[in-house]
């Protein structure tokens, strides 16, 4: 048998699955983000279409999606970091 043993993590801060599962939980929060965005600026879209306010709705639609999506990213980092 080697002597090698398996790979320890140098401490506390590797996060579990290593870097690929880092790589996947970062990939989900941009689509979450990109998916809220996307909705909300479709439903805004949809408002200007249907109340003849264009742009606003368009323009509000994607700023509370901005807001929504970032609130959501960063509940998601502060979670993972505890």
């Amino acid at each position: 048998m080697s002597g090698k043993q398996p790979r320890q993590p140098d401490d506390e801060s590797d996060p579990p699955g290593g870097v690929v599962g880092s790589w996947i939980r970062q990939g989900a929060q941009v689509f979450e983000f990109l998916a809220t965005l996307g909705v909300l600026g479709f439903a805004g879209h949809w408002a200007d279409e249907r109340y003849k306010i264009q742009p606003w709705g368009l323009l509000g639609g994607l700023l509370l999606g901005m807001v929504t999506g970032l609130y959501l990213m960063l509940r998601e980092s502060k979670r993972l970091d505890k």
